[in-house]
């Protein structure tokens, strides 16, 4: 489906969640390739802004969130997935925090009249500065913080691409006060028994793994309690919740969308295991020891 029907859906999503023109902006890449710059996109993703009180449910702890389980919300939103084959972080600000950013916005115009309003790059790479902030072990996940690097660099290009040199000064700024990101650690994965990492639902269960790397590994068609393990999680993770008994993450942290998800969805789950997509294989037989941040290998797959 093409990108402007995709948002005139998502703009008809939100509006029927009670949110206006003011209460959510597009950002990140697709909002800058609609503004002309030649970013590199996350194809069939989306990033989303919105006004945390306007949703129409309670929202808990997180810096994204998702619909409540078994609501008309996550419905309605698991349908414009499954319709547009796209998905998006919903990232909530409060009202105070969101009007000051407007001011970084502007507005585009979708075939059918509607108007949505676009971050700007200037208001990207702000927000990226203070996002970047929250990408420690504890928060998002400093491999987040390295992925975010990564896109500023191609913002960087961009921008210069375009003569902005207002922009590109303030992308250099910010790549060098989260350099230090940049380090690796790096972890062995011969004959390795258990991995551990941040547990962020409790529970203990034991289930053969499914480990899911890319795009081509259909998500969707995960065999019911399956151990999920993979790199990190997204949204389109809502559709298969009700199969897995447990997610295991090679990144992360305590804010990341797989411990959002597995709280709201009450799943045994552990990020940050940094090796778990290289260690374990389908079939292999593991214990999820989400009260210690442990994953213990018992039989590998033959």
């Amino acid at each position: 489906m093409r990108l402007e029907k995709v948002l005139e859906k998502l703009e008809e999503l939100f509006r029927k969640w009670g949110l206006g023109t003011d209460d959510w902006i597009l950002i990140a890449t697709y909002a800058l390739r609609l503004q002309r710059y030649e970013v590199k996109i996350r194809k069939g993703h989306l990033n989303t802004i919105v006004n945390k009180n306007k949703l129409p449910w309670k929202v808990g702890e997180g810096y994204e969130v998702f619909p409540p389980k078994d609501s008309e919300g996550l419905k309605e939103f698991s349908l414009w997935m499954k319709s547009t084959s796209f998905d998006t972080d919903l990232i909530v600000y409060n009202p105070q925090r969101l009007k000051r950013l407007l001011k970084d916005t502007v507005f585009y115009q979708l075939p059918n009249g509607r108007k949505i309003r676009l971050l700007s790059m200037i208001g990207e790479l702000k927000s990226l500065d203070e996002y970047l902030g929250y990408c420690t072990k504890q928060g998002v996940g400093e491999e987040k913080g390295r992925y975010l690097l990564k896109i500023i660099d191609d913002m960087k290009r961009a921008s210069k691409q375009k003569g902005n040199k207002r922009e590109v000064l303030l992308a250099d700024s910010i790549l060098k006060k989260y350099k230090y990101l940049r380090k690796v650690k790096k972890f062995s994965v011969k004959q390795a028994k258990e991995l551990k990492g941040i547990a962020v639902f409790k529970g203990k269960v034991t289930g053969k793994v499914r480990v899911i790397l890319r795009k081509e590994d259909k998500i969707e068609k995960i065999e019911k309690g399956r151990i999920l393990v993979t790199k990190m999680t997204s949204a389109k993770l809502t559709n298969i919740l009700s199969k897995i008994k447990a997610i295991v993450t090679d990144d992360g942290g305590r804010l990341c969308h797989a411990a959002i998800l597995s709280r709201e969805f009450k799943i045994p789950c552990i990020v940050g295991a940094k090796i778990a997509t290289k260690v374990l294989k389908d079939g292999d037989l593991v214990e999820v020891d989400a009260e210690k941040g442990i994953v213990k290998i018992l039989e590998k797959a033959k």
